[in-house]
């Protein structure tokens, strides 16, 4: 009775708070589920896509020296060029609208797990409603503001908060730096103790596989009170999907965000599938290699244009992940979704013949292996490819590893298997089970 009251105050407290501030997050709120529930070919969506699109290039093109060729007032979207984190930091300042100052916009900083780290900077109205569209997705899984949310992730100088920074925001952040069998039981007993007034989970894909493969290895009951789980920053794979429902009996889906944007989809009814968060942002896909846009249900890289950063706007930003664009029914209206999400176009594998492979056939390879503690599988050249294997005994299965990855990869293909102790983290805590080391 105690906790509910608690929980119930913390919910007030921060409407009360956001009212206080405008009604920022509440108005963002409103307007993300009015979208989300619409038929995404609506004219009410297209009308509230377009006006706020015009709005952001006006404001683009006329605040800002990256955009200022772009003055006329005619230009659509399709005049606008492709930018990506090298192109932005080799030209921060020139991005940032001179309406705000420096300083008193919101800095936001990537991990750079996947190079070095990229800093982009939000203006207050565009964090809160990153603060909305967090709540609003964080809602299907069964969250409430008030709710607790735990965070399962790598932590450092940079990520770390103080127990009392926590407290007040109402999380837990749980580091998930080696995970081997002993520091997996610790974990599952701090979740067990922490989840006991019912909590919501946010964890890296790749930890959640770790988790799976404890599960399948052991009689764990379920302990704990977790309402839902987010699975996120890498491909959540079936067979860890639904190992994880099986121990926490709860809802998990996964979710495709990233930091310097925000929640740009998450998937509902059908795995990896995520629907498009229309209400902040334009999703285009373009061909792989090509600023030209690729067809419906062709596989290219995501690009993303950020409806409401005034602060500093990110038109036809390239995300760095590949995808295509689908349609999917739910509750009787056409939703446009990302499908095909392969992960980072770094990390895309190719065959011998140079046609792209995609990264969840290949992991879901692995599955087979019961014995498999961690893999990773590195494309080092057009034909040459590396598995690393970190088992609990001895591999005897290498030929017939060879032969399901020959037929994925061709007869050509040259695969060298080597047993390792572990395949390390990278700072970020994210685990790289799929890596490009050619392209």
């Amino acid at each position: 009775m105690i906790n509910w009251l608690f929980r119930l105050l913390r919910n007030k407290m921060f409407w009360y708070l956001d009212k206080k501030n405008h009604n920022l997050i509440s108005r963002a709120y409103k307007e993300i589920k009015e979208i989300d529930e619409l038929d995404s070919n609506s004219s009410l969506v297209n009308n509230f896509i377009d006006k706020s699109l015009v709005n952001l290039l006006k404001h683009a093109s006329t605040t800002t020296k990256f955009y200022k060729d772009f003055s006329n007032e005619i230009n659509t979207l399709n005049d606008f060029p492709v930018i990506n984190k090298n192109i932005i930091r080799e030209n921060q300042d020139d991005f940032i609208s001179k309406q705000y100052e420096k300083s008193d916009l919101v800095t936001i900083s990537t991990s750079g797990s996947t190079g070095t780290p990229f800093v982009c900077y939000q203006n207050i109205e565009k964090k809160r409603r990153v603060n909305a569209e967090i709540i609003y997705y964080s809602e299907k899984v069964n969250y409430s503001v008030g709710d607790n949310l735990i965070f399962l992730r790598s932590l450092n100088e940079a990520n770390n908060k103080t127990k009392f920074k926590q407290w007040i925001q109402n999380e837990n952040l749980i580091d998930i730096n080696n995970l081997n069998d002993q520091n997996i039981e610790k974990l599952l007993k701090q979740l067990e103790k922490r989840t006991k007034n019912g909590s919501v989970l946010l964890s890296y894909a790749s930890t959640l596989d770790e988790l799976t493969r404890f599960y399948n290895k052991n009689n764990i009951m379920n302990t704990f009170n977790v309402k839902g789980m987010i699975s996120g920053a890498e491909m959540l794979y079936d067979e860890t999907r639904t190992a994880m429902e099986k121990l926490f009996d709860c809802q998990c889906v996964s979710r495709y965000s990233n930091q310097e944007n925000g929640v740009l989809g998450q998937d509902e009814l059908d795995n990896n599938i995520f629907i498009i968060n229309q209400a902040n942002y334009i999703v285009e896909i373009f061909k792989i290699n090509s600023d030209e846009l690729a067809c419906e249900g062709e596989v290219g890289r995501i690009v993303v244009t950020d409806l409401h950063n005034y602060g500093m706007p990110m038109v036809r930003y390239d995300t760095g992940d590949v995808g295509s664009i689908t349609f999917i029914e739910r509750n009787g209206v056409k939703k446009k979704a990302i499908s095909d999400f392969g992960g980072r176009k770094i990390d895309m594998i190719y065959d011998c013949d140079g046609n792209v492979v995609s990264p969840h056939k290949i992991s879901v390879s692995f599955w087979a292996y019961p014995e498999l503690k961690q893999f990773q599988f590195v494309q080092q050249n057009e034909t040459e490819y590396f598995i690393k294997l970190n088992v609990d005994k001895k591999f005897v299965k290498e030929v017939e590893l060879k032969n399901k990855m020959l037929s994925l990869l061709g007869e050509e293909a040259i695969i060298y298997i080597e047993q390792v102790e572990e395949i390390p983290a990278l700072s970020s805590g994210k685990r790289k089970y799929i890596v490009n080391n050619w392209i």
